[in-house]
């Protein structure tokens, strides 16, 4: 694995509260991959809508299409997120139905509808799929409480669910025996990437600032059981908007800064930093997709500290080409959360191929067993409970230059530190 010290920058500032959530339902832009050719329409209120590389309710050769529900937050402050992993997911779906789909030419079908990241709307809508659309697996969630809720209807409908992100390490739980992540590890399984990170660069100073909530909690116990280290941690309101008291704690020789506890502020943490005089070589942050932090951040955000947190493998030749087939085809740029949702389609695809079947629980027996060597660093294996295992987490800059694969984009990857593999979360009794 390639390892290397992060390179000292002056911060960019990011003034004011611009940087927060509610900003990011307007950053989706051309990145996200939000702007598919296909004729998808999505109702922001929850409306449903339907998408296949196929027509009407049957394949080519008259059987039945299989579908695969996806719930996702296609407004509000998740949208980003949401419309990259949506746009991936149904890439996958044409590409694999225009390859003669799955068990001998049956096509795959995607209904979708918007979660707004509401936990009960989106358990709502996974049950109407289940009931009306017959369902064999589903994926989508974002936000962890949607996350959490969605795991148990899940279990209690018997049907595979792939998690977007979702990170709370409440998710999962030895009762959940139906749900699986794929584009964020868990809290305490990232906080042990981050002391690899530490260890790696030889930081002593470091600092944290949690929001008071699940999944700020999770990350600051996270970081008291497994780095090396002393880290000063600081517990600010998810809703803040305003840093300094807790920045002006720190040490101002701080070397590195921890906001993967504050999704919400950590790209105004990054920007407080610099107005407070602080230059720490590298700000963790959640993982944000890509196209957001250069939305927020500007032109200047090569100079950034803020880090993407990605399972993606940017660097290798498998994403550059589907990313270029990507934009040749959809006419937008292709990011790690669009990989995640292409992924999720690809995997969902293998494990119906290896059940031999299209039932529910035959595909989760089949993902649980599988491995699938796709976009990531390493192949996608899972553990009983449906946590990755020995998978690799990457923290890259994001840079103000177009890709090689997509001429007109407006940012690419830089990449600083990947983990050694990481060991699957076992579940708390």
């Amino acid at each position: 694995m390639s390892k290397q010290r992060f390179n000292r920058r002056e911060i960019l500032k990011v003034t004011g509260g611009a940087a927060t959530v509610s900003l990011l339902a307007g950053c989706s832009g051309n990145g996200d991959g939000g702007d598919s050719d296909d004729d998808t329409s999505t109702d922001a209120g929850g409306g449903e809508t339907t998408t296949s590389g196929g027509s009407g309710d049957s394949d080519g050769d008259g059987g039945e299409q299989i579908n695969i529900g996806s719930v996702q937050p296609l407004s509000g402050g998740f949208a980003p997120w949401g419309q990259a992993h949506s746009a991936g997911l149904s890439f996958a779906i044409q590409e694999i139905n225009a390859d003669g789909g799955v068990l001998g030419g049956r096509n795959l079908n995607i209904v979708e509808s918007n979660s707004e990241s509401d936990p009960a709307e989106a358990s709502s809508i996974f049950d109407r799929f289940a009931e009306q659309n017959n369902i064999v697996a589903a994926t989508g969630p974002v936000s962890s409480d949607v996350g959490i809720r969605t795991s148990r209807t899940a279990q209690e409908l018997g049907i595979p669910m792939i998690m977007h992100m979702a990170g709370s390490d409440e998710t999962i739980t030895e009762e959940t025996l139906h749900s699986f992540r794929l584009g964020l590890l868990p809290a305490a399984t990232t906080m042990q990437a981050q002391a690899q990170l530490v260890s790696d660069a030889g930081y002593e100073n470091v600092a944290a600032i949690v929001g008071d909530y699940a999944w700020g909690r999770s990350v600051q116990t996270a970081i008291q059981d497994n780095f090396d280290v002393d880290v000063d941690i600081h517990v600010a309101p998810v809703g803040a908007d305003d840093f300094s008291s807790y920045i002006r704690q720190v040490s101002q020789d701080v070397e590195m800064f921890i906001a993967t506890g504050h999704p919400p502020g950590s790209l105004t943490i990054t920007g407080q930093l610099s107005e407070l005089g602080y230059n720490p070589e590298v700000v963790t942050g959640p993982s944000i997709p890509p196209s957001v932090i250069r939305s927020a951040i500007g032109e200047n955000v090569a100079e950034s500290a803020f880090t993407h947190i990605h399972m993606a493998d940017a660097a290798s030749d498998e994403f550059a080409e589907v990313a270029q087939r990507f934009g040749e085809e959809v006419g937008s740029q292709f990011n790690t959360h669009t990989a995640y949702g292409y992924v999720t389609g690809q995997m969902i695809a293998q494990a119906i191929e290896d059940a031999g079947e299209a039932d529910s629980e035959a595909i989760t027996e089949a993902i649980r067993s599988i491995e699938f060597d796709t976009l990531f660093a390493e192949p996608i294996q899972y553990s009983e409970y449906g946590e990755l295992k020995d998978q690799v987490q990457i923290y890259s800059k994001v840079t103000a230059e177009a890709p090689s694969y997509y001429p007109d984009g407006d940012y690419s990857l830089e990449e600083q530190f990947r983990t050694d593999p990481l060991p699957a979360l076992a579940p708390e009794s």
